[in-house]
């Protein structure tokens, strides 16, 4: 009787962790990704507004990079340290933010 009370809790966790997941939304990027502190290292990236993306490769990043194209939704789960290149069809950057 114990080894059967013991998989049901152990069943019933596993159902509960499972619940627990963070539930992300996806939208535009200018509804998922509010203002954020500079967390990235934005400001030694400043006057790169319409140069190609490749330049950032000339930079030592402090987070992650993610380069958003026209039109691209994203989720709305924020990564501080994070660099978001949003960029135009020609791979231009237009707006650099943390996030």
């Amino acid at each position: 009787m114990a080894i059967g009370r013991v998989f049901l809790l152990l069943a019933l966790c596993g159902l509960l962790a499972g619940c627990l997941r963070p539930v992300y939304q996806i939208g535009p990027v200018d509804e998922m990704l509010p203002p954020q502190p500079d967390a990235c290292g934005l400001a030694a990236l400043d006057g790169l507004r319409g140069e190609p993306m490749e330049r950032l490769a000339d930079f030592r990043l402090i987070g992650p990079l993610r380069v958003l194209w026209p039109g691209q939704e994203i989720t709305n789960d924020i990564v501080p340290t994070r660099l978001n290149a949003e960029v135009d069809v020609t791979g231009r950057i237009m707006r650099l933010r943390c996030g």
